[in-house]
């Protein structure tokens, strides 16, 4: 089945880059953002689509529908994709329920465990979601409704499917848009090789005073990451394959990883890599701690992993925030994962069955 319509939730860079590109791609791309950031669309409804330039498609792409209302959004598309924080998934999927059909497909670009939020908000619905393990795009809208982009889709992309029985459903057709498409064994295996999770706490937290000191004369790729914090990365590491392991999976350090997927070394993209963060408030904190380490750490309760880096980070940065990164954070128990053994988590990632078993005669 191809692609012909879709819908965009999110219009910061990200949504800006996704619709633009898709359209010029020949789909009809509805733009969504949620109301109380709806200025980010009235430069785009003034000029009736986005400009894009850099390393896609280029030139000035006209959209189907700019609009707030979630119903309008989700009307007769065949996919919707998901390009807002992180923060944003539980909200979105309440949005999304009540208007999502059966043969629909929901993909987060990334998602961090958020293809299981959503799953859990839309079940019985014949809905099935995925999420990516980075956004295709590297992008910033430079004026308004003009983004550019400075790098595109890499060499491989990780995309898990929820349930995992429907990764060919999902990503054949997906393949027409972003050809380097990888599938993972499941979407918990995407979730754990997020870099994110890896690199930006760590080297925001262990260069927080030159950061704070400098006002953000810092580039932490070229300077942040020394021998002793690629020893905390590499502990950290650790854990994540130890997480895999647990679940049978295939187990790679990041390095390696980031090799595999981009067929190129980690220090080319260090050194292209570009300035910041500038504080301490930076979503390579707020995001990525409560989003993807607490979730971590949350599944190696559930699997018996002792993720002792993991807790470190998160209490620490819980303290410069001044808040309780736990209570806040994506558990297994928001993913609705809480009490079940490897084999229930692994067939529940499979099918979407969470037990199987006879109550009155019938199954659940």
């Amino acid at each position: 089945m191809s692609i012909e319509r879709i819908a965009v939730l999110g219009a910061g860079n990200a949504g800006h880059a996704m619709a633009a590109d898709l359209a010029l791609a020949g789909l009809q791309v509805n733009l969504y953002e949620l109301p109380e950031f709806e200025r980010n669309l009235d430069p785009v409804r003034e000029r009736g689509g986005i400009e894009i330039t850099g390393v896609v498609r280029q030139g000035f792409a006209r959209l189907n529908r700019v609009t707030s209302d979630i119903a309008e959004a989700a009307e007769d598309v065949e996919h919707i994709l998901v390009a807002t924080q992180a923060l944003a998934h539980e909200r979105l999927a309440k949005l999304c329920a009540p208007y999502v059909h059966e043969g629909q497909a929901i993909i987060l670009l990334p998602g961090s465990g958020g293809a299981l939020v959503f799953g859990k908000a839309v079940r019985g619905r014949g809905v099935i979601t995925a999420e990516t393990v980075t956004l295709p795009y590297a992008c910033r809208v430079v004026e308004p409704a003009h983004v550019h982009v400075h790098a595109g889709p890499g060499v491989r992309e990780v995309v898990g499917v929820f349930p995992a029985c429907q990764t060919d459903r999902v990503i054949e057709p997906l393949r027409a848009l972003y050809p380097m498409l990888v599938p993972a064994a499941n979407v918990l295996e995407v979730a754990l090789y997020n870099p994110n999770v890896l690199l930006h706490p760590i080297g925001t937290l262990f260069n927080i005073g030159r950061i704070e000191y400098t006002k953000g004369e810092f580039w932490m790729y070229k300077e942040g990451f020394t021998p002793s914090v690629w020893k905390i990365v590499e502990a950290l590491d650790r854990e994540k394959m130890a997480l895999l392991q647990a679940l049978g999976l295939k187990t790679m350090p990041y390095k390696e990883h980031y090799q595999w997927r981009y067929e190129k070394p980690w220090l080319d993209f260090a050194a292209a890599s570009s300035k910041g963060p500038f504080n301490a408030n930076t979503r390579y904190i707020t995001e990525d701690v409560p989003i993807g380490m607490v979730l971590w750490a949350s599944l190696g309760d559930l699997l018996g992993v002792a993720t002792p880096t993991a807790r470190a980070i998160i209490h620490i940065c819980s303290v410069i925030q001044n808040t309780d990164y736990w209570a806040q954070g994506r558990t297994v128990e928001k993913l609705g994962l809480a009490n079940m053994s490897i084999s229930e988590l692994l067939r529940y990632l499979e099918t979407g069955i969470k037990r199987v078993g006879k109550i009155g005669g019938g199954m659940v």
